[in-house]
This record gives C-alpha cells, structure tokens and sequence, in this order.
C-alpha cells in the first residue's frame, strides 16, 4: 500500500499472490536455495484460520530487508493475478507516494497523499540503497502491485467472506481498508461519492459506505492568538481555505460546487 499513497509500513513479511496450482512448486524452489525455510505465521494477528492454504517462509540468512515471504493463492486473496497491476520500482521505499493521480481528489492541492512527481520535481530519493535491500530484492526484477481499485475491492471481498464465514485469513483487510479510507481523504463527501461510484463494485458498495462513515478521522489543531487569549480551533483538511491563486482550480475542478460548500 505505500505506493498507492498509505503510510503504513509493511511488516514482518512480503505478501506474493500465486496461483494455486503453483504453490507448492514455489515453496519447494525457495528451500532449495536454502535461504528461506517453511515457517509458522509470526503472530496471533497473521493466523490463516480458512480451510484454504497459504505458505510462509522464514529467512535463514542474517539482516533480510524481510523477515518473511507470503506466498498467498489468488482464492484466500480474492484477487486474480491477471488483475488490473502497475509496475513499481521496488517493493520498499523510504516514504509512502500515491502512483494513481486520479485518487488525490482535491484539484487546489490542500490536502491528500504524497504524488510521485513531488519527489521527482525535488530530486527527493525514494528507494533504499541497493546494499541495504535483501538477497531476494533485485532491481532488474519486475515488480507488480495491483491497482487501487482491484486491491480495494479485493480487501472487500475478503472482509464480506469472513463476516460470513466467522474466519479470519489473517491479513486484516479491515485494517487495510480503513487505511485506505485514511490516506485517500475518503471521507470528504466528493471523494466518497466518486469512489463508490466508480471504483467499488456493485456488490461491496453497502460494506464501503459503512466502512467509510464509520470512520472518524481526528481534526488538525491550528493556535489562534485572540488578544491575550489562546484559542485551539479544530478543523478537517478540506475546511481549509482556497488561496486566491487556487480558485481557478475549485471553478474549475470536479468539485467545485462541493468544495465550495
């Protein structure tokens, strides 16, 4: 998720989508190289309690940018690896950025996630020194992330199945999916109305509005200086005011009407 504009760092381990008729030959290639084993998922939180399998492997070598792999099948993940994907750079970097403009809703720039070209506009470093990646991170290797749109919808799916089910996949997309929420700024009315419209499908719609009114993002504080007083007032980013030299932006925007408001 750092590269569709999420802050929240990857953890212990590297999720990789498979199918699942090639599970088992993955697994076997990598403890063949003798630097991963077959482990146990690390904690309570990540524990795949479905009937269908996953598959974890521990780093036997010292000081891996991971600690594990996890190799998931498209059916647990209720994405298909002939999905919708985007070719990243690496799959670590030093900030979080948001490859797919067209989420930063907000045409006057006040508030939303950091965009690629803000860092290549700054000649600002996104990747990690090439010696401090892992053995298995190579640079000449393409990556693929799936689009925001099938990752999102894939978090739904998953989070409706366990709803129905009562068992836990062990990849929190309730987590993952508030998240989203955050980062994209998908509780401004505009954002969430262009995004169940166009970018939820039809049958996770109900759990995403839910999701997203249930979330409460916490106001910024800004110090007002009254006289001799000293006032806190609280305010959401899209409460900020249009600078004269972004109004063109709101008259012209996608949501003028709304932002105005």
């Amino acid at each position: 998720m750092i590269w569709s504009g999420s802050r929240n760092s990857p953890r212990k381990e590297i999720d990789v989508l498979v199918r699942s008729t090639h599970l088992q030959t993955l697994v076997d290639g990598l403890v063949e190289t003798t630097d991963w084993e077959i482990s146990e998922n690390y904690g309570k939180t990540t524990r795949n309690g479905t009937h269908i399998q996953d598959a974890w492997l521990k780093a036997t070598f010292s000081d891996p940018q991971f600690e594990y792999i996890r190799l998931w099948p498209e059916e647990l993940c209720h994405l298909s690896i002939d999905c919708h994907k985007i070719e990243v750079s690496d799959v670590y970097i030093r900030d979080s950025v948001l490859l797919e403009e067209e989420y930063y809703r907000d045409p006057c720039r006040r508030f939303g996630p950091p965009l690629l070209r803000y860092f290549e506009e700054r000649n600002l470093r996104l990747l990690l020194p090439i010696q401090a990646r892992a053995k298995i991170m190579r640079r000449d290797i393409p990556i693929f992330i799936p689009t925001i749109e099938d990752h999102l919808n894939a978090l739904l799916d998953q989070g409706r199945e366990q709803i129905r089910t009562n068992l836990d996949n062990g990849g929190a997309p309730e987590w993952q999916v508030r998240n989203f929420i955050r980062y994209l700024f998908l509780g401004w009315k505009p954002a969430r109305d262009w995004i169940l419209s166009t970018k939820v499908r039809e049958r996770n719609r109900e759990l995403m509005a839910e999701r997203i009114d249930k979330y409460r993002r916490k106001p910024l504080l800004k110090p007002v200086h009254t006289g001799t007083e000293l006032k806190v007032l609280s305010y959401m980013p899209w409460e900020n005011p249009i600078r004269p030299e972004s109004q063109h932006l709101a008259e012209g925007g996608r949501e003028s009407t709304d932002m105005q408001n």
